[in-house]
């Protein structure tokens, strides 16, 4: 890379080659910057003959970095995040906390987060929240590309890259429609409820993986599952009687309330495990979410 002409590199060709990086798409990039994808296209092509190296690849039909460009996100990322760091500390100079949150949850935690960055907010008003509502395996991407400031997540993979602190206990309950047979027995065999129909979300759900993980340990065999992905889908699917489920306690409050779920006493659950925050280790936290990863695991 000539980083002799690099300083005649601009922060909005930097902003579009990063988002077109995120959303793995110059179409994608385009809708999101609201410009054509010829401006953002032309955009990058400037920036490869600044620098003297292709950025992207397409293999096949998805388009990669290049070594060139793994290097020049790498140095946008850090440089971007700069940035809104010296921003926040300018405005915490004038006594105010000020700036930007990127904050990804795992899509469970949606029933309870919302109330904690409204709390947050109400005390500092200046911040603005950006919420991305993802699967497991997508937080867990997110985590190893260092993309969003925090992340909350159900259950923690062995990685010593992270920190992490659990804040609220994570329930996973058996649920079944109100009136099902199953419900007017003191307990039920794992290997029992299992027989019936088990609705469940996509291979990416932590909920999935921790049950999946269980019910091996106990040596069951899950045969009759069948995939609906959202977890209002699942739970209104077990409301019409298409199935039995296991899910967070947290989104079922309501229908549990209500009487239109109940909660079947299935021998060895609930299984309990904790929300954590969490972020690499090597990102370093911008006031903001700094003040947030403490205000989450102080409440």
């Amino acid at each position: 890379m000539n980083t002799a002409y690099l300083n005649r590199l601009t922060l909005r060709q930097l902003r579009i080659f990063l988002t077109v990086c995120q959303r793995e798409s110059y179409s994608r990039a385009a809708d999101e910057l609201a410009l054509t994808q010829p401006a953002v296209s032309a955009q990058v092509r400037n920036v490869e003959e600044l620098i003297g190296e292709p950025l992207f690849d397409y293999v096949g039909k998805r388009l990669s970095l290049t070594p060139a460009g793994v290097a020049m996100r790498r140095a946008g990322e850090d440089l971007m995040q700069r940035l809104v760091h010296l921003e926040m500390e300018i405005a915490e100079l004038r006594g105010v906390m000020q700036g930007t949150l990127s904050l990804a949850i795992e899509s469970s935690a949606q029933y309870f987060m919302p109330g904690r960055i409204a709390a947050f907010c109400a005390r500092h008003p200046a911040v603005a929240v950006t919420l991305h509502v993802l699967n497991y395996g997508e937080a867990l991407k997110s985590l190893r590309e260092s993309r969003y400031d925090l992340v909350v997540m159900g259950q923690m993979p062995d990685d010593r890259s992270l920190r992490f602190v659990p804040f609220r206990e994570n329930r996973l309950i058996a649920v079944a429609p109100a009136g099902h047979p199953l419900l007017g027995a003191d307990s039920v065999p794992l290997a029992r409820f299992v027989r019936h129909t088990l609705l469940v979300r996509e291979p990416g759900s932590g909920t999935r993986q921790v049950f999946e993980h269980h019910c091996q340990a106990q040596g069951v065999r899950l045969t009759h599952q069948q995939q609906l992905g959202a977890l209002e889908a699942i739970k209104a699917g077990v409301i019409a009687g298409l199935g039995l489920a296991v899910l967070p306690a947290d989104a079922c409050q309501r229908e549990l309330a209500s009487g239109e779920l109940a909660v079947l006493p299935v021998d060895g659950l609930p299984l309990k495990r904790s929300w954590c925050i969490t972020h690499p280790r090597a990102r370093h936290l911008t006031p903001v979410a700094d003040a947030f990863f403490s205000d989450v695991i102080g409440a």
